[in-house]
């Protein structure tokens, strides 16, 4: 297991430092979306800079085995890929055949809304005859004042082609360009057998993916908050330039599956059904994508169900037995002895904690520590912080560290 450690300048005190631990909603924010740490420092273990002590090569990644995974249970899908959050790929049957994949590739034009249109989500602007689009729709009509938010609810739940061409035309000028940017960042992902052409996942000439794509895919889409916010919406609702726009998610598993997060249904007559789904429990995520697939409810709950029970139950413990944290005098002590060597401070990891992991996962334990402590400082006094980083950087665990 690798181990990043980071000490802090600033020492605010035991009480200060648990208090911040508490009372932190979002440890992931640390950690960047490629991997590596932005700082390792909780908000309760403020510090006016941060230094890297140890294993500064350690690096946040995944060991990739190289033989071939099973296909899983038996389904009725022509191509099937079940996947870890974070990329693991569990099972796959025909997972990197090019296929139809109808509206699941309205996940990366959803993404990349988000993600380019990052600060004028709410931005009202009007729309053109771009809107005038066969399939399932939103709603909007030429002319209509609609904002990006409402372009990609109305991707993820109503389906909506015409949401997605006015998201294209918005931020690519053309289908064409948007196209462009569809795959550029299908690259970066790694799909490797993935052509866009259309935003709205239409059948078209030369379009297609696979169901290991779709997996890598929707396992980026979730690092984005507001993805993963919408796609669990069932219902949603908006009014936007005074009109009110009406939502109904179509992915039956979010009533039907426990922990489920949604993701995107598809159909088209030459993609068939199409199902990428995600779940959540006890920390672990677990994608599922069936593709041409007349009983994609039914297969998808079992891949799901089966990717779960591919997890083991692992304790995680930091090994702080050769760290400690030097004592310095405390402000009120005597000079007399002042060279006198202080005893350091050993250490221990607080809280019990243990994650569910694929077979061979690995986490990488990013620890932070401030740099110093007075003199006298009493047992359990809170002086840091571990946490269990996946390879794309989720934080899947913590524990504070403390003074035994």
């Amino acid at each position: 297991m690798h181990k990043i450690r980071f000490a802090g300048i600033a020492l605010l005190g035991a009480v200060a430092i648990w208090a911040g631990v508490c009372c932190f909603g979002n440890p992931s924010a640390n950690i960047r979306q490629d991997g590596t740490p932005v700082s390792a420092q909780h908000p309760g273990l403020s510090t006016a800079s941060e230094e890297i002590v140890e294993n500064t090569d350690a690096v946040l990644t995944e060991s990739s085995a190289a033989s071939p995974v099973p296909e899983g249970p038996a389904t009725s899908a022509g191509s099937v890929c079940v996947m870890t959050g974070d990329g693991i790929q569990l099972a796959g049957k025909a997972d990197t055949e090019f296929v139809s994949i109808a509206s699941t590739t309205k996940i990366m034009t959803a993404l990349l809304t988000l993600e380019l249109g990052e600060g004028q989500l709410d931005e009202p602007f009007n729309v053109g005859d771009e809107v005038k689009v066969e399939g399932s729709a939103l709603g909007i009509k030429p002319g209509a004042e609609v904002t990006l938010r409402l372009l990609v609810w109305g991707m993820l739940l109503s389906s909506g082609n015409d949401a997605a061409a006015a998201a294209a035309i918005r931020l690519g000028g053309s289908f064409e360009e948007f196209a462009v940017l569809m795959n550029e960042r299908a690259k970066e992902i790694g799909m490797e057998h993935t052509v866009f052409v259309t935003p709205s996942g239409l059948d078209a000439d030369g379009q297609g993916s696979c169901a290991k794509d779709l997996a890598l895919l929707a396992c980026e889409a979730l690092q984005n908050p507001d993805f993963r916010d919408i796609c669990e919406e069932t219902n949603g609702h908006m009014t936007v330039g005074g009109v009110e726009y009406w939502m109904t998610n179509h992915n039956r598993l979010l009533k039907e599956y426990d922990g489920c997060i949604g993701i995107k249904t598809g159909f088209t007559d030459s993609a068939g059904r199409c199902l990428v789904s995600a779940a959540e429990r006890d920390g672990a995520v677990i994608v599922s994508v069936v593709l041409h697939d007349p009983d994609d409810w039914a297969d998808s709950k079992t891949l799901l169900d089966w990717g779960f029970s591919r997890l083991e139950t692992r304790e995680l413990v930091c090994d702080l037995s050769e760290t400690t944290i030097p004592a310095t005098p405390a402000e009120d002590a005597e000079n007399t002895e002042q060279d006198a060597p202080l005893p350091a401070y050993t250490l221990r990891q607080r809280q019990k904690v243990s994650a569910s992991l694929a077979p061979g996962e690995q986490l990488t334990e990013v620890i932070t520590l401030v740099p110093s402590l007075p003199a006298g400082m009493p047992t359990g006094a809170t002086v840091g912080i571990v946490k269990w980083v996946d390879s794309r950087g989720t934080v899947r665990q913590w524990s504070a560290i403390e003074t035994e």
